[in-house]
């Protein structure tokens, strides 16, 4: 479990510097950034590794909370990693979003309802399929 979590971590973090370099070579392309921006974008890689490399899986493949619990802990986690993000990122975006944190919450929370909601039915249907096959 630990080496797949520790996987998933480097994984999704790899991924997500590479995305906003990305992102921030097609914004600003020739512009000097200072060198502590550089940490900044280290920064908002480990939080994106963290939660969708090890909070998410851990959460959802590992733990025996409710699906209740486990959706609403995913939606404050993935609010809050969100916001952090956004703060790193840019201060002034920042501070343009952080009046619409309870909407920001209510839509991260019926996105992650909705979402659960498919890929609970998914799994049970590959769970199904998987089920009829061991009985002919």
């Amino acid at each position: 479990m630990f080496k797949q979590l520790k996987n998933n971590f480097f994984q999704a973090a790899f991924g997500s510097m590479v995305w906003i370099t990305i992102i921030c070579s097609l914004t600003d392309f020739f512009s000097k950034i200072p060198f502590n921006y550089v940490w900044n974008l280290i920064g908002i890689s480990g939080m994106v590794g963290l939660v969708f490399g090890i909070i998410y899986p851990y959460l959802w493949n590992y733990s025996t909370l409710k699906a209740s619990t486990n959706i609403i802990l995913c939606t404050g986690i993935n609010t809050l990693c969100a916001y952090a993000c956004v703060y790193l990122y840019s201060t002034q975006m920042f501070d343009l979003i952080r009046p619409f944190f309870i909407g920001v919450l209510l839509l991260t929370l019926i996105l992650h309802i909705i979402s659960f909601y498919f890929y609970s039915k998914h799994d049970n249907k590959k769970m199904a399929a998987t089920l009829n096959q061991l009985n002919p």
